[in-house]
């Protein structure tokens, strides 16, 4: 693992910075199999990412920013790179990645990674968003840092694409819940559930009166 362990450089970090430009869904695809750092030298925990969400910004009423920009959400509007953290229900730490054209609060949530040969981390430790903040250290100190900074804390390197990509309604959300934005490797152990978008039940239609047809 020891190229992994330094920021991105030359064409790599150029690849890498052009995907994050790319809007939220595109990027959020193309995220998965990439390698996630937390942590520099001897102490670097390396994940290859296997699940993420795309939130599309303003317009999408399940994104933080639907409201308009406040302190906790202006890292959305940072440089290409941002990285975004935020507490959840009082004891979950969620990542994010900013996405779309600089100026453009879209992004893209880190739901689940698998650690790398060598780094020592459980199988499952990074299975949902939560467990994996826990497993590489990461919090809200982190949220307005970048992650191609010569010297960040967390960065990314360029990893293989998945065989296979499969697509879902993303997890948890009640505003625009239908709409298929969650993508993950479906080969991967470390991918949360439900690990397949269930079809929805239709309702029974009503029996109709006694000495009526249907």
């Amino acid at each position: 693992m020891p190229r992994l362990r330094d920021p991105p450089r030359g064409r790599e970090r150029q690849r890498l910075r052009a995907l994050l430009t790319k809007p939220p869904a595109e990027a959020a695809r193309g995220l998965l199999g990439q390698i996630l750092v937390s942590g520099r030298g001897r102490q670097a925990l390396a994940v290859r990412i296997v699940e993420t969400e795309a939130y599309l910004g303003q317009s999408d009423p399940a994104a933080h920013v639907f409201h308009g920009r406040t302190p906790r959400t202006d890292p959305l509007w940072g440089p290409t790179g941002t990285i975004y953290v935020y507490f959840v229900y009082g004891m979950h730490h969620c990542l994010n990645l900013t996405a779309d054209r600089p100026g453009v609060p879209g992004c893209v949530l880190i739901r689940a990674a698998e650690p790398l040969p060598l780094t020592p981390l459980p199988r499952l430790s990074c299975r949902g968003p939560g467990r994996l903040c826990r497993a590489l250290g990461i919090d809200t100190r982190l949220s307005g840092s970048n992650l191609f900074a010569s010297d960040a804390a967390l960065t990314l390197r360029a990893g293989r694409a998945p065989a296979e990509v499969k697509v879902s309604p993303r997890v948890g959300v009640r505003l625009a819940a239908e709409e298929r934005l969650r993508f993950f490797d479906p080969a991967s152990p470390a991918v949360s559930s439900p690990r397949f978008a269930r079809p929805r039940r239709r309702r029974a239609a009503p029996a109709p009166p006694r000495g009526e047809r249907a």
